[in-house]
């Protein structure tokens, strides 16, 4: 029987650890807002094809106060955001129908994003392992690594769990990677499946979060002007270099109808005038952005490791001394300058969240590790002086700088599994259940809230009204709502609910779990806009944070 290395089982280890991370308690809690609006969009497109916004009873609209934009007048489509993640949810939706219990429901709708997140995680790791080639058992130890580094990137995991846009974000830029790396590096040809591929999955990027297809274009537009620029005195060079903007105009032609439909100029001109933009909140989304990745992510050794190789090549490069492997040297350059790239371009945005920088964090990891082990190569290939000394020195200072930064990761760690231990539940948890438990027809009910309005509608096919952006309010207002659930957290539509309870007799009940903002959330650093981050215990009232409290119509009104 063959003995398995140490290396393998690393690598085992590494995947067993990121599966149980990733996977355990998808059913835990339910759909918050955001997840359930992809739920309802996918019944949507079961029921009439395609997203629509008005149905026989519910509204599904929360893109803005304004709900003229984001609406296609002439189908009623919802073109608040491209499509992509809906249409993938309709199989887990279809299966969900199946099931009654709500957890089951949610384990059903989450866990095809989950097996996409997985997959986008291989598919990285097999994207740079070409890096180490002709090294096997480094290319093991690497994937071992990545997987264990992914594993306790509690912020990368909690973000593959979604139901959202984010896990296929991350499978199809792993294969842009994938595709454009085997030309850009590794030495394959630029044929017509490397062309007709970058093509197709740049147009997949767009139909799943429009913003990175802008992104990427300019990143991949401008990688292939810094390759002719290179090769100016090669005109053979210079030409392939230009045949690389080939499947960028391929794919700007096969996204052209859909950035018509979709409106997509107009849309973003209408969220930039809304929310304006100026210097200052340039400088506050990179303050983000760096304030994340630092803390949950392994940014702060990467920059550091990353700037050691750079100086120690330059030092060993001034003695006729090559430092490292040429590939992984070429490698990690396109991943630092991607990196670079696409928090530049994307802090553009006057509102970025956590979720618009979460595909980078492959590429970080990526990033860190094929520098770590330039470095591990420096100290056995230079000969005795500064330069070996200087690089022995930079892993000492990495692996201290690792452990200095460690402090909100391992608090994350601790905190997934806490989670897995005992599933959290949310507020939304406690009312669905207490409803289904008091009314055997829930789909018979009009439900007043004002906000997660989409998690009633899809658990309990009830009429939902109100909600965030007061979509259908003027008809509304002339309905007796059975249930009314206030939450206290979101100031806009409350007066409208306080109408409600003032028109009729209600009874008041108190839920035993804390009136949080969101149910749940993936995102695990404040900002103005994200004030209740993600929990990894169940939250229960206090005197300064009271309860969910649901209002009973009585049977007399």
């Amino acid at each position: 029987m063959r003995r398995i290395g140490p290396e393998s089982l690393l690598l085992i280890a590494g995947v067993a650890l990121f599966a149980v991370l990733l996977g355990k308690h998808l059913s835990y809690p339910v759909l918050w807002q955001d997840e359930a609006e992809t739920a309802m969009f996918a019944t949507r497109v079961i029921e009439v094809g395609y997203p629509k916004v008005h149905g026989d009873r519910n509204v599904l609209y929360e893109f803005g106060s304004n709900i003229a934009v984001g609406v296609k007048e002439s189908t009623d489509a919802y073109i608040g955001t491209t499509w992509g993640h809906f249409f993938y949810a309709v199989p887990g939706v279809l299966w969900a129908r199946t099931a009654t219990d709500v957890h089951q429901k949610t384990l059903r709708v989450r866990l095809p994003f989950a097996f996409a997140g997985a997959l986008g995680i291989l598919v990285w790791v097999l994207a740079l392992l070409p890096t180490f080639r002709d090294r096997p058992r480094r290319a093991r130890v690497f994937a071992g690594l990545f997987f264990l580094s992914a594993a306790v990137s509690i912020s990368l995991l909690l973000h593959l769990r979604e139901a959202r846009y984010y896990p296929l974000l991350i499978l199809v830029v792993g294969a842009i990677a994938w595709v454009h790396l085997r030309v850009r590096v590794f030495g394959a040809k630029r044929g017509a499946v490397w062309g007709v591929s970058l093509a197709l999955l740049l147009t997949a990027t767009f139909h799943i979060f429009f913003a990175a297809w802008f992104f990427l274009t300019a990143l991949l537009g401008f990688d292939a002007l810094a390759a002719s620029w290179h090769a100016r005195a090669d005109s053979e060079e210079r030409r392939r270099a230009w045949i690389g903007t080939a499947p960028l105009l391929a794919s700007a032609l096969l996204v052209a109808p859909a950035l018509v439909f979709f409106e997509t100029f107009a849309i973003a001109a209408s969220f930039r005038e809304h929310l304006g933009f100026t210097l200052g909140g340039y400088m506050a989304n990179l303050g983000y952005f760096a304030r994340h990745f630092w803390r949950y992510e392994l940014l702060a050794p990467a920059i550091f490791c990353r700037t050691a190789v750079v100086a120690i090549a330059f030092v060993a490069r001034g003695r006729g001394v090559e430092l490292g492997d040429e590939t992984a040297r070429r490698t990690a350059t396109q991943l630092a300058v991607f990196i670079a790239g696409y928090v530049a371009l994307t802090c553009v945005n006057p509102l970025v969240y956590e979720r618009y920088f979460v595909m980078l964090s492959p590429a970080v990891i990526g990033l860190f590790l094929i520098d770590s082990f330039t470095l591990v190569d420096a100290v056995r290939r230079l000969a005795r002086g500064r330069a070996r000394f200087a690089a022995g020195g930079a892993i000492a200072a990495i692996a201290l700088l690792v452990v200095a930064t460690s402090g909100s990761r391992v608090e994350a760690v601790r905190g997934r599994l806490l989670e897995i231990s005992t599933p959290v539940r949310g507020p939304l948890d406690f009312a669905i259940a207490r409803i289904l438990e008091e009314v055997p027809e829930p789909a018979e009910l009009v439900i007043a809230t004002n906000y997660a309005n989409h998690p009633f509608m899809f658990y309990l096919g009830s009429h939902v009204i109100v909600g965030t952006n007061l979509n259908n309010i003027v008809v509304e207002r002339s309905l007796v709502p059975d249930v009314v659930i206030p939450r206290r957290r979101w100031p806009r539509g409350r007066s409208e609910l306080r109408a409600f309870l003032a028109r009729a007799n209600y009874s008041s009940e108190q839920l035993p779990v804390r009136d949080l903002h969101f149910n749940q959330m993936p995102a695990l650093t404040r900002s103005p806009s994200i004030p209740d981050v993600h929990r990894f215990e169940t939250a229960l009232p206090t005197d300064r944070a009271p309860a969910l409290e649901i209002f009973w119509l009585e049977p007399a009104s």
